[in-house]
């Protein structure tokens, strides 16, 4: 089972294109602006937020603006002219990406959920998620009331609110248009839905633009995630923000009295602290060694509360003399709790030693992780990501005792698991992008369980800037985010070309393509016109 091609539309300048990924590792390249960005995005609003706080009115094709604006004044008009509101149509406007999926018959209970009929024999299997207005007669509502307490307040007032020095204005009232009143009004009225697909009405691209199907009428959509125990999707967003000393940490308790802090966190204390408490804790079905370091916990908890009692024991005594505690009131006590990870909670749990002259560590300087390199930090936080992913994945640890509700109960892994890396190469000198694309693949499937099966595929996408990360890479595993020329609206759009494909079948002609780009070490893959 894999992930055969996606294909994303309506978002941003990305009308309408497919984006084939290879069986290992795809990596989307292209000149500035052209994007590769937006299709990380795109994947990561749709696949991993999957909220509509994630969507803004920006996100939707500009193109489309105008239409939608249509659309509203015609509700307008039909009220100024006392007829049957039309009904509103959604579909063709709103951003979505559609996962197709190629699945053997022998995985079909993997994709019930997602099945277009009950005869299904294997093949291809698609799911278009979708932001649409969670009720669209009462959006529709909605703006026409606001829309016509604006008409009649300027009726009242006259079209003229004020003089200014240049002359007679209107004042702008919110909203003037439909995308006007989205702009405020998006993430109230609008959701995320998913709809199974007709593989056998899946379109092939025409000029480099892809021809995604229309849903039919009456289409019900998918309960829930349509991914849950399928697809497992992670990301690593690009890489900003190192070299910042960090000097309070904002996050949060959980219920169970674990900090958490955001999963975008490139700090490696951080990262190794949520490794730690999802597969190392000890408070989580401790083994032999775990009790032993529990039970040193405890005795330094003792210890310490014991000094505690000891030296606020003057203060206490001064509060009775001043009547509390009474004869009824409660007693004060005073103590502490310590856990496991409270020792990785600061920002010096990650150290870099620098050895003495000798080779050893003995009387060895020790640094935070903020003053190495940023170069560093960039690689060690992505390489220890990935392996993280890999571990949440494959249940590693006490993860694996967390998945289930009991530890009898068979745990399902997920078959597909797809991981987004955005622009790798911040701060990386060129030796060491060349070595990092190398081996994230490997490292995500360097787990004893992953080596040799073809049960559980992972995917690797990867957008970037560079070309010395494109010259390592297979060449049929390149993406080509092309700008097509100006249309008459000057509006900016893209299309995305199969490098694997768009050269034709002559092995020949292949051969010379591929040995070209890679002798200009694939320059000309970030520069404009050049495909």
């Amino acid at each position: 089972m894999h992930i055969e091609f996606l294909e994303i539309a309506n978002f941003r300048k990305l009308q309408s294109v497919r984006v084939d990924l290879s069986l290992q590792k795809t990596v989307l390249v292209g000149a500035n602006n052209s994007g590769k960005t937006s299709a990380i995005v795109a994947l990561r609003n749709f696949l991993l937020d999957r909220e509509q706080s994630s969507f803004s009115m920006n996100d939707f094709t500009l193109s489309n603006w105008p239409l939608i604006d249509a659309m509203g004044k015609e509700w307008e008009s039909a009220i100024e002219a006392n007829a049957a509101l039309p009904r509103p149509e959604w579909k063709k406007l709103t951003p979505f990406v559609d996962v197709w999926i190629r699945v053997e018959n022998s995985e079909i209970h993997y994709v019930q959920k997602i099945l277009p009929t009950l005869d299904w024999k294997g093949g291809l299997l698609g799911v278009r998620l979708q932001l649409e207005p969670s009720k669209a007669i009462e959006l529709q509502q909605e703006y026409i009331r606001a829309r016509f307490e604006v008409v009649e307040l300027q009726k009242s007032t006259g079209s003229t609110e004020a003089t200014a020095e240049s002359g007679p204005f209107r004042v702008s009232l919110w909203p003037h248009t439909l995308t006007d009143f989205l702009q405020r009004r998006l993430i109230q009225l609008m959701t995320v839905r998913a709809y199974v697909l007709d593989p056998d009405a899946c379109n092939e691209p025409k000029h480099g633009i892809a021809q995604p199907q229309l849903l039919a009428e009456g289409s019900d959509p998918i309960e829930g995630n349509p991914f849950k125990g399928l697809i497992q999707i992670d990301e690593i967003s690009a890489q900003r923000g190192f070299g910042q000393v960090e000097q309070t940490t904002s996050s949060k308790d959980d219920d169970k009295g674990v900090a958490r802090s955001s999963p975008a966190s490139r700090r490696l204390s951080e990262q190794l602290r949520r490794y730690y408490t999802r597969h190392l804790d000890p408070d989580k079905a401790p083994d032999t060694q775990d009790l032993i370091a529990l039970k040193e916990i405890e005795k330094a908890q003792s210890t310490f509360n014991d000094r505690l009692r000891t030296v606020f024991s003057p203060a206490l005594s001064e509060l009775e003399k001043l009547g509390y505690p009474g004869v009824t009131d409660p007693t004060l006590s005073i103590s502490t709790r310590l856990r496991p990870v409270d020792g990785l909670s600061h920002e010096t749990a990650v150290q870099y030693i620098v050895k003495a002259a000798n080779g050893t560590t003995s009387g060895a300087l020790q640094l935070p992780e903020h003053t190495n390199g940023l170069g560093y930090q960039n690689l060690i936080s992505m390489v220890f990501r990935l392996m993280s992913f890999r571990d949440a994945w494959m249940r590693v640890g006490k993860a694996q005792l967390s998945a289930s509700s009991s530890s009898t109960e068979v745990i399902h892994l997920p078959p597909l698991h797809l991981v987004l890396i955005e622009e790798p190469e911040a701060y990386l000198h060129t030796q060491v992008q060349q070595l990092f694309i190398k081996q994230a693949y490997r490292i995500l499937r360097s787990h004893k369980n992953l080596l040799d099966t073809k049960t559980l595929t992972t995917q690797l996408v990867v957008s970037t800037h560079s070309s010395h990360i494109a010259h390592e890479c297979d060449f049929s595993s390149l993406r080509y985010f092309r700008r097509l020329p100006a249309r008459a609206d000057n509006i900016p759009l893209s299309s995305v070309v199969n490098l694997s494909t768009v050269f034709g079948d002559d092995a020949d002609t292949k051969r010379f393509v591929t040995r070209y780009i890679k002798v200009t070490h694939c320059d000309l893959l970030f520069a404009d016109a050049a495909v």
